[in-house]
């Protein structure tokens, strides 16, 4: 039998709930004025609620420097439990607003890469006009190496792409598998397009990355077996690298799907990667807050049903244990 905590009232009494909103806007902004201005209230009333905070906790829990303020180890020990706490009692306790999708005004932001909004826009927006004629959408570039961030920060509604960094304070729906292939330029690798694993690490490489320069799943893996491939230009943008391909003598690693999809396109033939490159998780994410807002419930609604057909492609795409070499068209 669970043995169930018993509850100091008294004691929980004095953290009154606006000491973990001014903790939670202070780790989110490392910033008193710009903490104050984010929950409505005032550069000393916040200072005030700090000052209790520190006291009840027998901690500075945070400490200034030439950026603002750090938080202390103490505090971001307890950064999770509080953020934890604030979106159980939003999701929980707040009565989720209403939402008309027939007559509501509302602006959506989505995190996604340029492939996945090419996948996912015509078919979302086609949907939604129908049934929600004041419902617009902003889209800002995902970095998928960090996509829980930005849901952090609120500024997006929903990720889109490898959400694969988050914990309890993130919802995350498995969308599909993608895996990597290798395009090449037929005319430049001898006409058969097959890429051997000599020919991959010598022949220079369009690579798409992240914000931090680095393409962490294929390098990661060569990196493992003590090798390194040549990275004749880097790019956040999937969709030049066709035509990067093309007219020039580069090859490129890229999505199973995006490949079946641009290969015949322009012209070029897609291989199986030499090394065994793990599949990546495309997913669709959400912070806990969000979980019952019925704004939030209707979007994702729609995302998945827009979704649908495009999944059995991209499933299809990546089916099998290894990818039959297509020659170009």
């Amino acid at each position: 039998m669970e043995i169930m905590m018993s509850i100091d009232h008294a004691h929980i009494l004095k953290f009154d709930l606006n000491l973990l909103v001014a903790f939670d806007a202070l780790m989110s902004e490392r910033n008193v004025t710009r903490a104050a201005q984010r929950i409505g209230t005032s550069q000393s009333a916040l200072s005030h609620n700090l000052g209790r905070l520190r006291a009840l906790l027998s901690d500075e829990l945070f400490v200034r420097s030439a950026r603002g303020i750090e938080p202390t180890p103490r505090a971001q020990e307890l950064a999770e439990t509080v953020s934890g706490i604030l979106c159980t009692i939003q999701s929980r306790l707040i009565e989720p607003e209403q939402f008309d999708p027939a007559t509501d005004e509302r602006t959506f932001t989505l995190g996604m890469t340029d492939y996945l909004e090419s996948l996912l826009m015509p078919p979302l927006l086609a949907s939604v006009r129908e049934q929600a004629p004041h419902v617009d959408f902003v889209i800002r570039s995902l970095d998928q190496d960090y996509p829980t961030d930005l849901l952090d920060n609120g500024e997006i509604d929903l990720a889109i792409g490898k959400v694969e960094t988050g914990n309890e304070l993130h919802k995350r729906r498995k969308l599909w598998s993608e895996r990597y292939v290798i395009l090449s330029n037929p005319e430049t690798t001898g006409g058969s397009g097959t890429i051997d694993l000599e020919a991959f690490l010598a022949t220079p490489q369009a690579v798409i990355v992240s914000k931090d320069g680095r393409c962490r799943l294929v390098d990661e893996v060569l990196a493992e077996r003590g090798l390194k491939r040549r990275a004749a230009v880097t790019t956040p943008h999937l969709f030049t690298l066709p035509i990067l391909v093309r007219d020039t003598h580069v090859i490129a690693a890229v999505p199973a799907s995006f490949a079946r999809a641009w290969a015949p396109v322009f012209g070029l033939a897609i291989s199986p990667g030499p090394v065994d490159i793990p599949p990546y998780d495309i997913s669709l994410g959400w912070h806990t807050s969000s979980d019952r807002n019925a704004g939030h419930v209707w979007l994702r609604q729609q995302v998945l049903a827009a979704l649908e057909p495009v999944r059995a492609k991209v499933l299809e795409a990546n089916a099998g244990s290894d990818i039959a070499l297509i020659a170009a068209e």
